[in-house]
């Protein structure tokens, strides 16, 4: 992948980790949950949320180019988690999209309107699980490439968005256009940090793998000449170390 999107997606990456950690302890004191534009900013500083909304688009974007990286480095050996992966990475960044764009018409209307907000509760939802089923797609990649308690830390999220879930099919309805606060969003915020903090690290640690270029023919080829009268050709270090 090219340099700019890589370091800019490592940034990014970076970026979300800190925001998580800051929203988790923000939750943790008041007790309401924030999102970009929603009850992040008071009335009257509009362009500062429209700013947030474009910053939220980009980082979506970039750190979606980091997953898609990390999807094709596994194709090789395990291609059911690739595509998974990539199915979930589109399904977040659609969500992402329609999410700032309902955000953007809701700061555009005069008065709350109902539905909208409860669209935008809807879309929070939906990009919550699909980011939780991206990392978990992704664990045969962080389990070959990156250390065992990254590999067991993807597991957490998804778990922590189901029980947010059945929180709120079960026990009560949270107001929209947000999910009432609970311990399960304040740990599944949490965890997202360490994660994309953790990713950021790898990323920065292992970025020969996402610069360079892949070739998937040599890939599919043997690792060694089997006729013995070439030198001895190794695919290293992308999808077949274990």
């Amino acid at each position: 992948m090219p340099k700019a999107l890589f370091y800019t997606g490592t940034t990014f990456c970076l970026f979300l980790a800190l925001t998580a950690a800051v929203e988790s302890s923000r939750e943790l004191q008041t007790g309401m949950v924030t999102f970009i534009a929603v009850h992040a900013f008071p009335a009257g500083q509009a362009p500062m949320a429209a700013w947030a909304i474009l910053v939220a688009l980009l980082a979506g974007m970039a750190t979606a180019a980091i997953f898609l990286r990390m999807a094709a480095l596994l194709a090789a050996r395990n291609l059911f988690a690739a595509f998974l992966a990539l199915f979930a990475v589109g399904g977040a960044v659609t969500s992402l999209t329609w999410l700032v764009l309902l955000q953007a018409r809701m700061l555009g209307a005069r008065a709350p309107l109902q539905a909208l907000s409860e669209m935008h509760f809807a879309a929070v939802m939906m990009l919550g699980y699909f980011i939780s089923l991206s990392m978990l797609a992704l664990r045969p990649y962080f389990r070959i490439q990156a250390s065992r308690v990254l590999s067991a830390l993807v597991f957490f999220p998804l778990p922590l968005f189901l029980l947010m879930l059945m929180q709120e099919l079960l026990t009560k309805t949270s107001p929209a256009p947000l999910p009432a606060s609970s311990p399960a969003s304040l740990v599944f915020l949490a965890v997202l940090s360490i994660l994309f903090f953790a990713i950021s690290v790898h990323c920065i640690r292992h970025r020969h793998l996402f610069l360079e270029m892949t070739n998937l023919r040599e890939l599919l080829d043997s690792r060694v000449d089997p006729t013995g009268r070439g030198t001895r050709r190794t695919i290293g270090g992308v999808a077949f170390d274990s």
